[in-house]
């Protein structure tokens, strides 16, 4: 055989070992490593399938969904009337709706006699929605085997009726009735706390939503005259039953099973490829289609399919296990977080949340022949999987859970002021008749701040998201900005409005 025939042999055995090699490198050594930490996490105990965290079912004697369907029906179609409520005039300082000669909005005007008469139009609705402090439960017997596919068309509803409920609550505090609204509030936090076992991030956001919707009527009510020890008792007692990391946990293990669900079955078809990443995949993220009679035509343009063709190949059987593992470690990262944070004595949530940014950070997964598809722009679609973009839902719900604590201790204070004439020296006095203990500040892991003041009010605050105390201060530290919700991402300490 002659030399140039051998070379030629040996060139083409070298390719095809190359070939081979890649292969190996970009398809089974990242599949391996998927498969090892599957193996990892469900040694130690983790549940990785959409069947294994499936919410338990709810008999029909224990849900009342049928009742807040019902009322989702009398809905129509107009926006709703609320009216001024808490409504922020300076720093720690807010209006009492109630106790306005009109009910008013930037949008409209009504006496409180017109807005009562709609609101008596409402009140089957309103009604239908107090049935759900009859039964412990609201599951609205979703399909989770359909992922990402499900239409969660009952969360806007759940919104609108809140805001209703919250409208009523104000008219009946206008009109003395506190009963009334102590009724429409705890309706209001029973959506949220009957409803924790639905676990869908977007959810999980509603119902903080609605939680933060409930703060309004709560603090209209606690400037009540008339209110009695018994209605702030349920009222805390409603507020007391929230438990926002629990439904936090819940929502992290779903999302993890369906994003693993959703991969997998876009890797194995073209069909789910495109359905899955959508604009991704159909190019509007790369230029969109070569416009016809351009000269000289635009190479990225020309290049178009061929690049998403490239980059559909790549991900199918390689890409999409990093993107499989860079999921799995992130959401493992989220969901040991959030039971750090259940288990930590001293409750500093914030030090573990930074903890989790830190290790986030560390993850340096990465697509094999990253630097050279990179360079040929071709799209790896990463952006489209992972976890890191989801830690906005645990900085929320640490927030909600310090406003959570921060009313409860509020409707403790006036509570024993009620009893005793005047509020106490400090928090302590409030335990154990009014609070079982006192509630730490996430934010510092140190007790909420609290002092009366001299004019007969109080002080009452916690230290706000840079974890610095500065005194009670409620002012916004954004240049420029005019926000004065007391619960602001930019405001010094969040301080209960007076």
């Amino acid at each position: 055989m002659k030399t140039r025939w051998k070379i030629l042999i040996a060139a083409g055995i070298f390719l095809l070992l190359a070939v081979a090699s890649a292969w190996l490198t970009a398809h089974h050594q990242p599949q391996n490593a998927v498969e090892d930490y599957k193996k990892f996490l469900r040694d130690h105990g983790e549940k990785l399938e959409i069947s294994e965290v499936l919410p338990p079912k709810i008999s029909s004697a224990s849900n009342s969904v049928n009742a807040v369907q019902d009322a989702f029906r009398l809905l129509g179609s107009g926006s709703e009337k609320i009216p001024n409520a808490m409504k922020m005039v300076a720093p720690g300082k807010a209006l009492i709706g109630w106790s306005q000669p009109d009910a008013r909005n930037s949008d409209f005007t009504n006496s409180w006699d017109e807005l009562a008469a709609e609101i008596e139009v409402s009140r089957p609705l309103i009604e239908l929605l107090h049935q759900i402090l009859e039964r412990p439960k609201l599951d609205f017997e979703l399909d989770y085997t359909k992922g990402f596919a499900l239409v969660m068309s009952h969360l806007a509803p759940m919104k609108r009726v809140t805001q209703k409920l919250n409208t009523a609550a104000i008219c009946d505090l206008h009109n003395g009735d506190t009963g009334a609204a102590t009724t429409n509030i705890l309706t209001m936090l029973a959506l949220v706390q009957r409803n924790e076992g639905e676990g869908f991030v977007i959810s999980h956001l509603v119902r903080i939503a609605i939680s933060a919707i409930a703060v309004v009527p709560t603090w209209e009510l606690l400037q009540a005259t008339n209110v009695t020890d018994a209605q702030l008792a349920a009222v805390q007692n409603g507020w007391e039953q929230m438990d926002f990391l629990s439904d936090a946990k819940a929502v992290f293990l779903m999302e993890r099973a369906w994003m693993l669900q959703t991969i997998q079955k876009s890797r194995a078809s073209h069909e789910e490829f495109v359905k899955t990443l959508g604009a991704a995949a159909s190019g509007s993220r790369t230029g969109g289609s070569a416009s016809a009679g351009t000269w000289p035509p635009d190479w990225k343009e020309l290049t178009e399919k061929p690049r998403l063709a490239v980059a559909e190949v790549m991900w199918r059987s390689s890409w999409s296990y990093a993107d499989e593992l860079r999921t799995l470690q992130g959401q493992q990262i989220i969901l040991e977080t959030l039971r750090t944070m259940q288990t930590n004595q001293s409750q500093f949530y914030k030090m573990d949340y930074d903890a989790m940014e830190t290790r986030f950070a560390s993850l340096g997964i990465t697509n094999v022949g990253e630097a050279f598809f990179r360079a040929l722009q071709i799209p790896d679609f990463r952006e489209e999987f992972g976890a890191q973009s989801l830690n906005g839902i645990v900085l929320r719900t640490m927030r909600i859970e310090a406003a959570r604590r921060v009313i409860i201790s509020a409707i403790a204070l006036k509570r024993f002021q009620l009893k005793h004439g005047q509020w106490p020296a400090t928090l302590d006095e409030l335990a154990p008749e009014f609070l079982s203990s006192i509630p730490i500040d996430p934010y510092d892991g140190k007790p909420l701040r609290y002092h009366p003041n001299a004019d007969g009010t109080y002080l009452l605050y916690g230290v706000g998201e840079d974890g610095v105390d500065d005194g009670g201060d409620p002012t916004n530290t954004a240049s420029g900005s005019s926000s004065l919700y007391w619960q602001g991402n930019k405001v010094r300490d969040w301080v209960w409005p007076q």
